[in-house]
């Protein structure tokens, strides 16, 4: 038999060839550094992904023997300029809005990376760019990190512990507003900023006997509760589509070199194995959950309320007990970012029973909120075009950036104390306080009409130790109006107001940038604000806040600043 060398050439190249390439989509995206009880983990790559365009980030330590390490440049970005204005499902177009998506963040996107690390070992971060010569740089907050510097046309700083920190290059964010500063030089001033989130190292170990469904990237994973304990999604690229269950007793790994696209949720389970169908989930990991790809309802024909709540909030669990989100970044979701509402039925309520742990945040849609009805959020970044948090539970140590509309707490529906926990918000930072021109339902707390109407209700709240820091925000700290005639032709509709709410130690490091903007404190007959608020020790660009920085009317007594009464 004759052999064709030609032939036999180009097979052994093509082998080769695809050896190369099931070896590329095989090589470790993750890496792990050890030295000692230092332990560094940085994804290197996301398997299918494009990482972003804008930026490169590299970290170093003792770990990686202090050699540069490469750590894939997640991207997401406000698409309203790339997509069609088309009518809501009511059959009206949004003049605000393309599909959701505002269009004053129009274009601007942010870069993040993600790395795990142990607690008092130093790790040196390095950010490049691809489209910006970096001549200066800071990191938010201050006290997450050191100095930025630049050298060589990139940035530098050191962190030493897990923390979440944005990196404000060339003063895009820090040196300008887009509501406020001119308009006519830069009415289509685009951002695009940047993030390192470095989380604490993940327990990926399971208990022996436990069975693990692993998921190959574009294979939609065997859904049925029987066949597994935990779903661990490999690394790579997801989609799953909209309304995917999540299972009581069921646990959910999402690795930081993987994006799932779709939502999460149990609308519509019922109890099993003697199990309330949201008791005991767990949903973890480094990793992203993208909305990118599900439209918002508004814009779906015949999208119920119903539907809403079951589809497409990022994760929607109902029922909840032992619920816990942790580490996740929700990207660019369709509607609410993290909905974990408790079981009503629990016998011990004041016991906390939902969690939001290290969770990431970045949206840009209106109704893209972040983390609500969750009885426990610490050591979160919430990024977002609308409502950054309801006050419904107590937040430790997050990170807020507010742009476009509406609140950073929000404060409707806070719980009542005689069947909940009392309720602490301290030790945030609030880095970012922006919103549209005009724009009266915003602030930093907020309590507009909404919430148990026309009611003045009795709370348990300690707000204590937040740090504002923004130079450029065009929003008051305290917007507190139980009364709103501007909706529906101007039909009054009534919300609730409070007492029972302490506000101490707050710091606003930098005046409003719009002159005169005053806080706000207004009631009416059915809902006033007569005694319970607190203010303790409230400063806004070093001057102590006094009771004439608030507008109020008649409907307003016994507020107590600082001791005194008013």
């Amino acid at each position: 038999m004759r052999i064709n060398k030609a032939k036999v050439l180009l097979h052994i190249v093509l082998v080769f060839c695809i050896f190369i390439k099931v070896s590329h989509l095989n090589a470790q995206s993750s890496r792990q550094f050890t030295k000692g009880n230092d332990v560094l983990v940085v994804y290197s790559d996301v398997p299918g992904l494009q990482p972003s365009n804008k930026y490169s980030i590299r970290v170093r330590s003792a770990a990686t023997k202090n050699e540069w390490v490469n750590c894939f440049a997640n991207y997401t970005y406000n698409r309203a300029f790339e997509l069609p204005q088309i009518k809501q499902s009511s059959g009206t177009m949004n003049p605000k809005n393309v599909q959701n998506y505002q269009k004053f963040t129009s274009g601007w996107s942010q870069t993040y990376g993600n790395i795990e690390m142990t607690n008092n070992q130093p790790v040196e971060v390095e950010i490049s760019s691809n489209i910006i010569n970096i001549s200066k740089a800071a990191a938010h907050p201050t006290q997450k990190a050191s100095a930025v510097s630049v050298v060589g046309g990139k940035a530098y700083f050191t962190i030493n512990n897990p923390a979440q920190v944005v990196i404000d290059i060339n003063g895009q964010m820090d040196d300008f507003n887009k509501a406020t500063d001119d308009k006519s030089a830069n009415q289509d001033y685009i951002t695009h900023t940047i993030s390192l989130f470095a989380n604490p190292l993940m327990n990926k170990s399971q208990e022996k006997g436990t069975k693990i469904q692993y998921v190959e990237p574009g294979v939609m994973p065997n859904n049925n509760p029987d066949s597994y304990d935990v779903m661990m999604f490999k690394p790579g690229v997801h989609e799953i589509g909209k309304s995917f269950k999540v299972y009581a007793g069921k646990k959910y790994y999402i690795p930081g070199d993987a994006i799932v696209y779709g939502t999460f949720n149990n609308i519509g389970l019922t109890a099993n194995n003697g199990l309330q169908p949201g008791e005991n989930i767990s949903i973890f990991g480094s990793g992203t959950i993208s909305g990118a790809k599900i439209q918002h309802p508004g814009y779906v024909q015949g999208t119920v309320q119903s539907e809403i709540e079951a589809d497409y909030k990022s994760i929607a669990i109902s029922n909840g007990m032992n619920v816990e989100i942790n580490g996740i970044c929700v990207v660019d979701p369709a509607f609410h970012s993290v909905n974990l509402v408790a079981w009503g039925g629990r016998p011990d309520k004041a016991k906390e029973v939902t969690f939001a742990r290290w969770v990431k945040v970045i949206s840009w849609r209106a109704n893209g909120d972040g983390i609500g009805s969750t009885h426990l959020v610490e050591d979160c970044f919430l990024r977002t075009a609308d409502d950054c948090s309801y006050m419904k539970g107590s937040r430790r140590r997050c990170v807020f950036w507010k742009e476009s509309n509406a609140a950073v707490f929000h404060m409707s529906g806070i719980p009542d104390p005689k069947s909940f926990f009392p309720i602490v918000i301290e030790d945030c930072d609030v880095i970012y306080s922006r919103t549209t021109p005009n724009n009266y339902k915003a602030g930093i707390f907020v309590q507009r009409a909404a919430g148990v109407p026309a009611v003045q209700r009795s709370v348990n709240v300690l707000i204590r130790n937040i740090r504002i820091t923004d130079p450029k925000s065009n929003m008051p700290v305290f917007n507190f109006f139980s009364m709103d005639s501007t909706k529906n032709g101007g039909t009054t509709n009534y919300g609730s107001s409070y007492k029972g709410i302490t506000f101490q130690n707050i710091t606003v490091k930098y005046p409003p940038v719009i002159g005169g903007l005053t806080q706000v404190l207004t009631g009416n007959v059915k809902a006033p604000w007569y005694g319970g608020i607190v203010f303790e020790n409230v400063t806004i660009a070093g001057k102590k806040l006094a009771i004439t920085d608030f507008r109020i009317n008649e409907y307003v007594k016994d507020i107590v600043i600082d001791g005194a009464k008013y």
